[in-house]
C-alpha cells in the first residue's frame, strides 16, 4: 500500500488545520487533487484526528 509523500502530506496537514473533519465532496476533491483514492483521504484525517487527541 503506497504511503503518502512528503508533497502529499504538506496539502493534507494543511487541509486539516482550516477542517479536520472535511465533507465527502473536499475529500474527493483532494483526492482527485492528490492522485489518492478518496477512502485513503479519509483514514488520513480519520487517523490524524485520533492523533491530534
Amino acid at each position: 500500500r503506497p504511503r503518502a509523500t512528503p508533497e502529499q502530506l504538506a496539502i493534507l496537514e494543511e487541509q486539516f488545520q482550516s477542517s479536520p473533519s472535511p465533507s465527502l465532496p473536499i475529500r474527493e476533491a483532494l483526492a482527485a487533487q492528490l492522485a489518492m483514492e478518496e477512502k485513503s483521504v479519509q483514514i488520513w484525517f480519520q487517523n490524524r484526528r485520533a492523533k491530534a487527541k
